[in-house]
């Protein structure tokens, strides 16, 4: 998710942004400015989030096929709990708690795969195979997080940031506004040179809805897409505990 993050901060800081951009564009209008205001806002009020994400990332030469999984993700404790809700992976769980397990992600596969839980190390290799950055930065208080920081140092900057350009579509029955950056910053820590990004965000709750990254080259390297937002779960400690009845590690 910090690529996620830092085309966040590129958007949002253009659109905060009340001068003219060094192309003589218009500034960002004010209610695009509004609802990327509001998504932070939103993300910092939040103790606890649900939602069911779609992820697709090319890894290497391929574009690996789409994983669709259940989010939990809790504030205060920094635990998030994943769940494959269809193939490939159907059936696997996931939980991550940085005060828990001693810091390391308990994964429990379906059928036959799933005798034991594993205890991985989640930077290792086996955590890393088929994702491009670590688990641990996954999840949208990571991505607010870096977006706000990133956000102070573009506004610090005497560097101007044009204005995103700004489309409306219906993502999976949510009504959406897209902004798309052709011109993406470097990123040293980035796992490849980002050229252009997309985020689109609902329109009703601000929260991102779909978001893409290209490479410079053109190729799509990363799509996710969000819906059945929940952002009032309820949930406790027991949602992120092996020995929650309800899962199957």
């Amino acid at each position: 998710m910090r690529a996620a993050a830092l085309c966040l901060a590129a958007i949002a800081a253009s659109a905060s942004a009340s001068a003219l951009a060094s192309d003589g564009a218009a500034p960002v209008a004010p209610d695009v400015r509004a609802l990327v205001q509001k998504f932070v806002d939103t993300v910092d009020a939040l103790p606890a989030l649900q939602v069911v994400m779609v992820k697709q990332q090319r890894i290497g030469a391929e574009l690996n096929p789409a994983e669709t999984l259940l989010l939990k993700q809790q504030k205060s404790s920094d635990c998030r709990y994943m769940k494959w809700l269809a193939e490939p992976h159907k059936g696997r769980e996931l939980i991550l708690c940085s005060g828990r397990y001693d810091g390391k992600i308990q994964v429990h596969e379906s059928g036959l795969l799933g005798i034991a839980t594993l205890s991985l190390d989640p930077n290792g290799s086996t955590a890393s195979k088929g994702n491009l950055r670590p688990i641990a930065q996954a999840g949208i208080y990571n991505m607010a997080k870096m977006l706000k920081t990133n956000i102070a140092k573009r506004q610090a900057s005497a560097q101007p940031e044009a204005p995103p350009q700004t489309s409306e579509r219906v993502v999976d029955g949510q009504a959406s506004l897209c902004l798309r950056s052709d011109t993406m910053g470097s990123d040293d820590k980035a796992p490849y040179p980002v050229g252009a990004a997309e985020l689109c965000f609902d329109k009703a709750i601000a929260m991102p809805t779909e978001v893409q990254f290209w490479h410079q080259d053109g190729r799509l390297m990363e799509h996710y897409r969000f819906r059945e937002w929940n952002l009032k779960p309820g949930l406790t400690d027991a949602d992120f505990d092996t020995k929650n009845k309800a899962y199957d590690f």
